[in-house]
């Protein structure tokens, strides 16, 4: 064949496949996953995170993202594009309600987190602690007329003007109906205080937490029930928001990170537990996203007080998780009943 004659036969060929017309490009397959990953913290968050470790480690990382309540059922169901080795994030609440779906897993690093904030046999270990609190919106409602306590949430001040989500949906409301139970005393008196908060809610819940910060911000409501971190967690620099830690005390339960039972990554997922549980992600944790990380050793967040310095309730998970459907069933009574005709 002459010098040049192979290049004008690929290009005769090139031509030829043209004439007949454009052909989709082939799908690129994609490649597989060495850990997959479910959680429901902030994007921004797991990005960080999941950098660093994918950084040092060289695996392949796939995360799936949603709330915990959504997460779990994709679990319990069975139904997973991508099966699962970890869940990352969801309050310990949740992760004691859905243990059966967990692997037992006792971290190197769990020796530096308190026995209250992990799961005695390992199915869960706190990450970062969630205190319960009130956000008002200082503009509108001034220091001298804002709540000060979660019975302060019966007031005929506030009615229709208190931001709260759907208990059913949402497991940090979840925790708050709870709390206030708890706060109220318990038993016929704790739920007279709660359908006192019915009552000042009108019938309405909002559909998902994240809408709470969001209305006591833009000053549809005065003021709300959320997490703490819900405050640091998207950036509220120069906002008008302003937390209260209840004077009647509240709750401060961690969020978690769990082994999936029967994960195809076991020894990676495990890696990964030690990593999120470990010094270098606590102090990234409290210094660049504002949370509290469930480490012993580690500092609170700047701005925010110390947990040794709230009244905290003595939440038990067990019942709470126990008796959630009924707790919701009376609290959606009460919720039916206060609405506005």
């Amino acid at each position: 064949m002459r010098p040049g004659s192979a290049f004008a036969l690929a290009a005769a060929i090139a031509a030829a496949l043209a004439s007949c017309g454009p052909r989709a490009p082939e799908p690129a397959p994609e490649a597989p996953a060495d850990l997959v990953v479910y959680s429901s913290h902030p994007a921004e968050l797991v990005r960080a995170v999941v950098r660093e470790f994918r950084e040092r480690t060289g695996l392949r990382i796939r995360v799936v993202s949603g709330g915990t309540g959504e997460l779990l059922a994709r679990l319990r169901s069975g139904e997973q594009a991508y099966q699962a080795d970890l869940v990352w994030g969801g309050g310990a609440e949740s992760m004691a309600a859905a243990s059966d779906l967990l692997e037992p897993y006792v971290s190197p690093e769990a020796a530096s987190i308190p026995p209250e904030l992990k799961d005695p046999d390992g199915a869960w270990t706190g990450f970062t602690v969630l205190p319960m609190v009130i956000i008002v919106n200082e503009r509108l409602l001034p220091a001298d007329r804002a709540p000060r306590s979660w019975g302060d949430l019966g007031s005929e001040a506030l009615r229709g003007s208190v931001a709260y989500a759907d208990p059913s949906v949402s497991g940090s409301a979840y925790t708050i109906l709870r709390t206030l139970l708890l706060a109220g005393g318990g038993g016929e008196a704790g739920w007279s205080r709660i359908a006192a908060f019915a009552r000042t809610l009108e019938g309405n819940v909002l559909p998902e937490s994240s809408q709470v910060f969001r209305g006591v911000a833009s000053g549809e409501y005065l003021a709300g029930l959320t997490f703490e971190t819900a405050v640091t967690d998207a950036g509220r620099s120069g906002s008008d928001v302003r937390v209260v830690y209840p004077e009647d005390g509240t709750s401060a339960i961690p969020d978690c990170v769990a082994l999936v039972r029967g994960a195809p990554h076991p020894e990676a997922a495990r890696a990964f537990v030690d990593f999120v549980l470990g010094p270098d992600v606590a102090s990234v944790v409290v210094g660049r996203f504002g949370r509290r990380s469930a480490r012993g050793d580690a500092p609170a967040p700047e701005g925010l007080p110390p947990l040794s310095s709230l009244r905290i309730l003595p939440y038990d998970l067990e019942s709470s998780a126990a008796e959630r459907a009924a707790t919701l069933a009376r609290f959606r009574d009460l919720l039916a009943g206060a609405a506005r005709p």
